[in-house]
């Protein structure tokens, strides 16, 4: 037998509404499968009179399935849209005649052990918990950038003439925005390229300004990469860099940075939210401590930003950095804080952006989209971050309760809304992310910026892990977009990968 074309564009037009949530257009499928909508209008009608299709109408109306796809044979199809084949009429009594009955009845068979979604391809499941690493942009972010990547706002904000001037007054609308939400002045406010130059800036601006104070510089032991590889660099340049410890939970030691903090001491730089196990530092009383000591303070706060409340007017914070990627805005896009009075110089050099403190042309799309990133993250933080410490104490909690040996990092509580790592007895990390993405589950071993790198978790290590258990260690962070079902994926998957690679593990024990 031979599918007529009327079958064939059924049958593609049919799959194309499986999994669909409301009622297609014969213009919206006969342009996603270059199908004549006057002929697919044809092959409809004769599917709706089959029952297999319903039709309703109004302005939002169209086409979807009468029936679940699991319950709609390739039968029932193929009969409503093609002529019997191998039927001999009643008054024929050729030899032949049984052969063709038992072959119509075999064939009626096996199309009718086909059901219509065995001819839709699976659809993979694809689930994120990597929002720490990258979060995705915001819809609502993405059509605030749009009007700027028009010629209205081609002018570089240095410029004097009218389009320079223009997208300078939308960087200083930015700027005031950043400053409102910060509870601090515009000028104070510094846009950069990334959380990472930010950093560098904080660290190495500090350093050099002023190394006729002192070349001492205090950092914990579980900073990000890139607060770690500037101290170790400002090392190699003449610098002594003091790391302070963390306890089991990641929380750093008050009274050894009390005792660390000497007179020739210039900068203590410690994270806010961390990265990997999410612990929430005390930034309130570690700002105390310097300013007691007229020590100058940094944190990066690329995590915490828009998850924990942050009033730099009541805070002892002399520079803070903060990231647009990390709130749902466009990569490219971060901030530095500098408190007025603050003794630094530039990292980059160049034609005096930035109050002369960060030489570079401005992405003037990406500030916007970080600035509205900002409002958005801000606006519903009362909303959404109950909801993400919901989801992420459920997961916790029945991770914990459904796989034997496993145990959470960092604080039970005090930590980051969206944050959990957990660490699992007798596995490998990257092993299991594999297995993980295999099934769609996008997930992280550490830091996104040192993911590649086969070296244990500084900051597992640091809070007291063995290697190997670091080594087994996976960070699930949750984000706006994460729903249950998705977390309950997670949680039926996720016990049978640890299962699987447990019994093939050579450590039994």
């Amino acid at each position: 037998m031979k599918l007529s074309t009327k079958s064939r564009y059924g049958l593609r037009a049919l799959t194309n509404l499986i999994g669909q949530d409301c009622s297609c257009s014969v213009n919206q499928i006969s342009q996603n499968e270059h199908i004549s909508a006057d002929y697919l209008e044809k092959i409809f009608s004769k599917l709706k009179k089959a029952g297999i299709l319903k039709v309703e109408r109004g302005v939002n109306g169209g086409y979807s399935l009468n029936r679940d796809p699991q319950k709609i044979n390739l039968k029932e199809i193929i009969t409503a849209l093609e002529k019997p084949e191998f039927v001999c009429p009643d008054f024929c009594s050729c030899q032949s005649k049984s052969i063709w009955q038992q072959v119509n009845t075999s064939f009626n068979h096996i199309l009718s052990s086909f059901t219509l979604d065995q001819l839709s391809p699976p659809q993979k499941k694809s689930v994120y918990f990597d929002y720490a690493a990258s979060t995705p942009i915001d819809p609502n972010v993405l059509s605030a950038m749009l009007p700027y990547f028009s010629q209205s706002f081609t002018g570089n904000t240095m410029s004097l003439h009218n389009l320079g001037t223009t997208a300078s007054q939308v960087v200083e609308s930015c700027r005031q925005s950043f400053a409102s939400l910060l509870k601090v002045k515009p000028q104070e406010i510094i846009f950069t390229a990334s959380a990472t130059e930010s950093n560098n800036t904080a660290l190495k601006g500090i350093a050099f300004a002023n190394k006729n104070k002192g070349k001492h510089i205090i950092i914990s032991s579980i900073e990000h990469d890139c607060v770690l590889n500037s101290a170790k660099w400002l090392k190699s340049q003449g610098f002594e860099i003091t790391q302070i410890p963390v306890d089991k939970y990641g929380h750093l030691n008050l009274d050894m940075l009390k005792k660390s903090i000497r007179k020739d001491t210039i900068l203590v730089s410690i994270i806010h939210g961390n990265n990997e196990i999410g612990t929430i530092q005390n930034i309130d009383k570690i700002g105390q401590i310097c300013h007691n000591r007229k020590v100058y303070f940094h944190t990066d706060a690329s995590q915490s930003f828009t998850k924990v409340p942050i009033d730099l007017s009541k805070l002892n914070i002399d520079l803070l950095t903060a990231s647009s990627h990390k709130i749902y805005g466009p990569k490219g896009a971060a901030l530095l804080y500098i408190k007025s009075g603050t003794n630094i110089t530039p990292l980059l050099h160049g034609g005096g952006h930035e109050f002369g403190l960060r030489s570079s042309t401005l992405n003037l799309p990406a500030v916007v989209g970080f600035t509205e990133a900002a409002k958005i993250a801000t606006t519903n933080f009362d909303k959404e971050n109950p909801y993400l410490i919901n989801l992420r104490d459920y997961l916790i909690k029945n991770i914990l309760k459904s796989i034997p040996d496993s145990f959470l990092n960092g604080d039970p509580k005090n930590r980051l809304s969206n944050n959990v790592n957990i660490s699992f007895a007798r596995v490998e990390g990257e092993s299991l992310l594999l297995e993980l993405d295999y099934h769609g589950i996008s997930a992280s071993t550490g830091s996104a910026c040192s993911s590649l790198s086969l070296e244990p978790s500084h900051v597992l290590l640091a809070i007291g892990l063995k290697p190997e258990q670091a080594h087994g260690s996976l960070r699930f962070s949750l984000g706006r977009f994460t729903t249950k079902t998705e977390v309950d994926y997670l949680l039926k998957v996720l016990p049978q990968v640890i299962n699987k690679f447990r019994q093939i593990s050579p450590f039994k024990s």
